[in-house]
């Protein structure tokens, strides 16, 4: 760097004309790869602004990355400026030898450390994103554990596919024929002369999944890039595929269950959030705030308003006359939080909001009310109250009939008032179905069949005493663990809950024998029990095993997984038994308050409650023990 650019670059502050906002932009020097980046900062009207690309790109190093986190050097308007190493290398492989290239890149084009510039640029991102004439994901260099090369090449191929007639598609994917998938994998090995018999076709696979474990895909800011770019390529390293293809390679190649194993659970939600965002923009009105930011929850953040700040942009209830949150970086964590929980109790017309997962043992965010959700934790457990990307329920629940929510704060807003009654109050708790993170199937069985042993207990699932309702306590217990279903779908899912039910026997057998104690034991004799599961699932002709891929009993299987997650069995005194939040304690109280879909734990705190999280509680989830009548002003802090 020459002595003309020690002086530090500092930023003009951007004034708005009649003409409307203006941004930076950047003109990107030629040069070669040892070169130091050199650049221009441009100001543009955001409405005629110069025919620029928009980076997306991840700031900071985590996962599977090797870009070390470090600020470095640039020279911007012949002064020396700082930028993240990230960036740097991202505008390395950029950088075009022979000819300048327009670019916006937040890191430069936004001075970071003026918050009043950062409210009113990041407003502007969405925009900013839309009339691009290409927006650049940049995922970082090529790999340097694996054939990353391998993962982009085969995208075409899955996309083609993906355009095949429906019929076509669905029949290879239900009949979990994954012939044609390895062959696809073999061309591209083929194609880059390496081996490609038997299911070598997997390598290419493993190297595309791979490719979502990059840091880029749990960035919560990239679902706006990406969803809002008329145009994207994804490039990695010198090599690039449109975006859109890879959308359809991804989401071409999850629908075969063989390959999902690839994936860990984590990664594949990253990539299904992004997935539904695109799909949710491209075919239809969008989704409301709530339900963007239970689906990109488990997103990363720098700064943890941008949990909040970055998805504002993609609402489809945010703006004038409805929700008021926009991204404000005067205020703090609490008050954004705080905000945007009432702005969505005032205007929604619900409380979906009070159904959000929490988790107060772990919360950072002093002075945070109960009912306003801690954004910045990621949260694993599934809301009663979510919704799907065409905003259809998941689940279909109308635990205080049709009554309508009237909440009220007050004057500093720490308290909320709802309307509601309480049911009943808990006496005993099951054990915390935790997320999994176990790798080999088999090692997972002991967790799971412990869990069960206890719900049961809890539950009194084997007892011959009927339900409140006069159900049989084990018809109970079977729909508790999947959160209730629809009369039309009851038998087909209690056949599912009587295969799985099967397998669980024999494992219990295991567990009366101590066994479980006893590792390489409990394992040896876990296949067996896998083997024998196999041979009966043959001669039944009804794949309900984990051995035979357990398709026969997928769909219970996925509602229980969504269900149980982060949750716990309780009974209550009245003799309820439900499926409530992770942090639901002894003594914690069940209330139906109106409004709501489904009723919430509550916990005494003083003269006010302290919201737990929601539960589902079989026999009431309908209004069959709601009464308007009996309803008091709760006060939730």
């Amino acid at each position: 760097m020459n002595n003309s650019c020690n002086e530090k670059f500092s930023y003009e502050r951007i004034s708005t004309t009649s003409n409307g906002p203006r941004i930076r932009l950047i003109e990107l020097f030629p040069g070669s790869s040892d070169q130091i980046i050199e650049c221009k900062m441009i100001l543009s009207f955001l409405e005629e602004p110069w025919a620029y690309e928009a980076l997306s790109y991840t700031w900071s190093s985590s996962g599977k990355i090797w870009i070390p986190n470090s600020p470095t050097p640039i020279i911007c308007d012949n002064k020396h400026l700082d930028i993240p190493k990230s960036l740097e290398t991202a505008l390395c492989h950029l950088r075009n030898p022979q000819e300048s290239r327009i670019i916006w890149a937040d890191a430069i084009c936004i001075n970071q450390q003026d918050d009043d510039e950062k409210t009113h640029q990041v407003r502007l991102m969405r925009d900013i994103y839309r009339r691009a004439r290409m927006v650049i994901i940049w995922l970082g260099p090529e790999s340097i554990s694996g054939p990353g090369e391998l993962a982009l090449d085969l995208v075409p191929h899955l996309a083609a596919a993906s355009k095949e007639p429906t019929p076509v598609v669905e029949q290879l994917h239900q009949s979990a024929d994954i012939r044609q998938l390895m062959q696809l994998g073999s061309q591209v090995l083929k194609s880059h002369g390496m081996p490609h018999h038997g299911n070598t076709g997997y390598t290419v696979y493993r190297a595309f999944f791979d490719l979502l474990e990059r840091p880029w895909f749990t960035r919560t800011w990239i679902v706006q890039e990406a969803v809002m770019a008329s145009k994207a390529v994804l490039l990695c390293g010198t090599k690039s595929v449109p975006w859109i293809d890879f959308l359809d390679a991804f989401a071409y190649s999850i629908k075969q269950p063989s390959l999902m194993n690839i994936l860990t659970p984590e990664t594949l939600a990253y990539a299904l959030g992004l997935l539904s965002a695109c799909r949710a923009v491209q075919g239809g009105p969008g989704q409301r705030l709530l339900d963007l930011l239970l689906q990109h929850r488990q997103c990363g953040a720098s700064d943890s308003r941008d949990k909040v700040f970055a998805l504002c942009g993609l609402a489809n209830d945010t703006g004038s006359n409805r929700l008021d949150v926009k991204p404000d970086y005067r205020r703090n964590k609490v008050e954004v939080y705080t905000d945007v929980a009432k702005s969505i109790l005032l205007r929604s017309g619900d409380l979906d909001l009070l159904s959000v997962p929490r988790h107060s043992t772990a919360s950072t965010v002093i002075d945070l009310p109960s009912w306003a959700p801690d954004w910045s934790l990621p949260q694993k457990q599934t809301s009663f109250s979510a919704r799907d990307i065409s905003g259809n329920r998941l689940f279909q629940f109308k635990a205080t009939r049709d009554t309508k929510a009237d909440p009220k704060f007050s004057v500093d807003d720490t308290l909320l008032s709802v309307k509601g009654m309480f049911i009943d109050q808990v006496i005993s708790v099951g054990s915390l179905h935790e997320t999994d993170t176990e790798s080999m199937f088999l090692t997972k069985i002991p967790k799971e069949q412990i869990i069960i042993n206890n719900w049961e207990r809890v539950s009194g699932a084997r007892s011959w005493a009927p339900y409140l309702n006069g159900e049989k306590m084990v018809d109970v217990f079977w729909q508790t663990l999947i959160g209730g279903c629809a009369p039309t779908e009851y038998n087909e899912l209690r056949d599912q809950f009587l295969d799985i039910n099967r397998t669980i026997k024999r494992f219990r057998m295991l567990h009366y024998m101590g066994l479980q104690n006893y590792r390489k034991t409990y394992l040896a004799a876990s296949w067996v029990m896998l083997a024998n599961s196999g041979m009966s699932d043959a001669f039944h002709m009804r794949f309900s095993s984990p051995l035979t891929g357990g398709y026969a009993t997928r769909i219970f299987a996925t509602r229980m997984a969504m269900a149980v997650t982060q949750r716990r069995i309780v009974k209550t005194r009245k003799g309820y038994v439900g499926l409530a939040a992770g942090d639901t304690a002894v003594d914690d109280s069940v209330a139906l308050v109106q409004g709501g879909q489904v009723p919430l734990v509550l916990r005494k705190v003083d003269y006010h409650w302290q919201l737990v999280g929601d539960t589902y509680v079989h026999g009431i989830m309908n209004g069959e023990a709601f009464d308007e009548n009996k309803c008091e002003m709760i006060w939730i802090v």
